[in-house]
């Protein structure tokens, strides 16, 4: 499940001057003109320092430059300000998640999704944070050897796995009831086989069929 942040400053705003100012900041950018791009955002948001679109618009020049730290700073100015935007959670989300913040990302998506229920990329990406743990247990029970140990230890990382899958089941269910995503039917459908829930398969399946 492919992690993406969320075009978040595509939407209408009061003024035109945002809009104005980030397409100027693209332009720059498909120029090669970094520089010119934070002079032209600096410029802006000196004049409009409370303008929450302006601040996205920055935050998103620091995530294409890969100045996470930055980026995460000024969204969650952005936040300040728009404590509502469910987007600006996510995104949050995305950019710890990237960090290897995983308990911070968790929450930021679940905020998100409390914000928007209705948000789908949300729980797609909750998920997929829950299951990186996932490679590395199965690594784990694969390097194990047929003794009495080894075989103990390997039930304890069959159980931890399982939780994991235990924990997507009903998060998978939600972003099923909102739209029969193939890609969340086929993930569910697949834990079911592996808790060994005939029914829930059965009923993945029948989805897919």
């Amino acid at each position: 499940m492919p992690k993406e942040y969320s075009d978040f400053i595509e939407e209408e705003t009061e003024s035109k001057f945002p809009e104005i100012v980030k397409n100027i900041v693209l332009i720059y950018n498909k120029l090669g003109m970094k520089d010119e791009a934070m002079a032209a955002i600096y410029e802006a948001r000196k004049s409009n320092p409370e303008d929450a679109d302006l601040i996205i618009v920055e935050a998103n020049l620091y995530i294409e430059l890969d100045e996470k730290d930055k980026f995460k700073e000024l969204t969650k100015e952005a936040i300040r300000l728009k404590p509502n935007d469910h987007i600006l959670f996510f995104n949050l989300g995305v950019v710890n998640a990237d960090q290897g913040n995983v308990e911070e990302a968790r929450e930021y998506y679940e905020k998100s999704i409390e914000i928007n229920p209705s948000y789908e990329a949300a729980y797609l990406n909750l998920v997929a944070l829950i299951l990186e743990e996932e490679p590395k247990i199965v690594d784990e029970m694969n390097s194990l050897g047929t003794s009495r140990a080894d075989n103990a230890k390997y039930d304890v990382l069959k159980k931890k796995r399982e939780a994991l899958y235990a924990e997507c089941v009903p998060i998978l269910k939600k972003l099923i009831e909102l739209n029969k995503d193939e890609e969340a039917i086929r993930t569910l459908m697949n834990i079911y086989g592996t808790l060994g829930d005939n029914e829930g398969f059965m009923e993945m399946k029948k989805m897919i069929d």
